[in-house]
């Protein structure tokens, strides 16, 4: 993706998040909530498990093993360390920074007690939705495969699409968190990308 495409679609992202927060988010969370099966399947044990944050640790001690031991790295290896690294670089800036400063709503507080909004610098679990981690480790994740792999892009955003539905219908975001965490991910992904280009630049040995 060329730098002009990256920064309309990142301002293209940065307007629906606007948008989403002002007009969209509540009445869609009010209508999503009715469809009941949702919240008991999404919102399950088994949902919760870090399996995205386990794929990128796996992904990146593969990539660095066959760094360390010198050997020729298949596509998909290099593929699997970049998309890793990503998702650990937005997981850090999304859990660790983001949602304690913007100290969001989750939808499930905001049906119960009508609280909407903001909370600067609230922690807690019902403060936490905004960005939405899912949507950033994902959006990681599939920005290096939609680099390396463009046959596979309509892939990309249909897993994208599940992911959103699945998070809104389990009352763990607004549309507008999904929208936000996407733009957080997308951006860990270019910048690994671009720090990874460089880097083999200016030490091939990293390419080979």
């Amino acid at each position: 993706m060329t730098p002009r495409r990256t920064i309309l679609g990142c301002l293209a992202l940065l307007v629906g998040i606007v948008v989403s927060v002002l007009w969209i988010d509540r009445p869609l969370a009010a209508a999503l909530a009715k469809i009941g099966i949702g919240l008991e399947l999404f919102s399950s044990d088994p949902v919760k498990w870090p399996v995205m944050i386990y794929l990128g640790y796996v992904g990146v001690a593969l990539g660095v093993g066959y760094v360390i031991a010198g050997w020729h790295r298949p596509r998909w290896v290099e593929a699997a360390m970049l998309a890793g690294l990503a998702l650990l670089l937005g997981n850090v800036l999304t859990h660790d920074l983001l949602k304690p400063l913007f100290g969001r709503t989750v939808p499930g507080e905001y049906l119960r007690t009508g609280r909407y909004g903001f909370h600067w610098f609230h922690g807690g679990n019902r403060f936490e939705a905004f960005p939405s981690g899912h949507s950033t480790q994902a959006m990681a994740l599939l920005s290096v495969v939609w680099a390396f792999y463009p046959r596979l892009r309509w892939l990309c955003a249909g897993l994208m699409g599940v992911l959103a539905m699945a998070l809104m219908l389990g009352q763990w975001h607004f549309l507008g968190d999904i929208l936000a965490g996407s733009c957080v991910g997308a951006a860990a992904g270019v910048v690994v990308l671009a720090l990874w280009r460089w880097g083999c630049a200016r030490w091939p040995v990293l390419a080979s």
